[in-house]
C-alpha cells in the first residue's frame, strides 16, 4: 500500500494534535498547583478564620437596631462570601473557580455607600 505524502502530512498532524491534547490534560492550572502546595492551604485556613470573623460579625449584627444592623449584615456577607472563597482553593473541582463564590463588585459599592450613610 503506497501512502502520499499529504496523507502522510495528515497522519503525523492527526498524531502531533493528540498528543498535545494529552499533555493539556496532564497540566494543572498554576491555582491548582498553588492550593495543593503548603502556602496554598495556609490560604485555605485564613479563608477559614475570615468566615468565622463574618460569623461573629452577623452576631454583632442581632443585638443591633435600624441601619447599623442592615450595614452589619451586609458586611457580615461580604466577609463570609470573601472568606468562603478563599477556603475554598483548597478544594478546587474540575470547571469550578474560586471566582464563583467572590462578591460582586456591585456588592462592594453598595457596603461602600451604606458605610459612607453611617458617617454622615
Amino acid at each position: 500500500m503506497k501512502i502520499t505524502r499529504n496523507q502522510l502530512r495528515r497522519l503525523i498532524n492527526e498524531e502531533r494534535q493528540r498528543i498535545l491534547l494529552e499533555r493539556e490534560e496532564e497540566r494543572m492550572s498554576e491555582m491548582r498547583e498553588f492550593s495543593n502546595s503548603k502556602s496554598g492551604k495556609k490560604v485555605a485556613s485564613a479563608g477559614g478564620k475570615i468566615s468565622s470573623a463574618a460569623n461573629v460579625i452577623s452576631e454583632v449584627a442581632d443585638d443591633q437596631t435600624g441601619t447599623i444592623r442592615k450595614t452589619l449584615y451586609n458586611i457580615s456577607e461580604f466577609v463570609g462570601k470573601l472568606g468562603e472563597s478563599l477556603s475554598g482553593i483548597g478544594y478546587i473541582q474540575e470547571g469550578g473557580s474560586v471566582t464563583d463564590n467572590l462578591p460582586s463588585i456591585q456588592e462592594l459599592r453598595q457596603l461602600h455607600r451604606d458605610i459612607q450613610k453611617l458617617e454622615k
